[in-house]
């Protein structure tokens, strides 16, 4: 199986009005939930979970990227930071079942057709 990176911005807020909740950042929030999502897919041994300090997407938190070699790249970006862990965790797990990262349209949750800003083709291979 390929190995994935997820990507996200540690430093993301909770919402344009609200930047942490005792001292925690949104986008570190929804990281810790993200390691408990991942895990109760089991997904720990093929998705890597990379936070970054800035993913410059600040006027929409929280932002997060889903990578790997050969397949395309999803950058996401609105993604709830109380809610959206495990709608992320399931995405990787369809992103992880698939071939090139061609997750088809109508297979993704509401919340994912909708936090996607961009899907980028694969890096170019030797």
């Amino acid at each position: 199986m390929t190995p994935t990176t997820l990507f996200v911005c540690s430093l993301c807020q909770f919402s344009a009005q609200e930047r942490s909740r005792d001292g925690i950042a949104g986008g570190q929030y929804l990281i810790n939930h993200l390691q408990q999502a991942l895990a109760e897919r089991d997904l720990q041994a093929t998705v890597h979970l990379e936070p970054l300090r800035c993913m410059a997407g600040c006027q929409q938190p929280c932002n997060v990227s889903l990578a790997a070699p050969g397949k395309l790249t999803f950058i996401l970006s609105g993604v709830s930071p109380e809610n959206g862990a495990t709608t992320v965790a399931e995405f990787c797990q369809q992103y992880t079942d698939s071939t090139n990262g061609r997750v088809p349209f109508s297979d993704r949750t509401p919340e994912i057709r909708r936090a996607t800003a961009f899907v980028l083709p694969p890096l170019p291979t030797p």
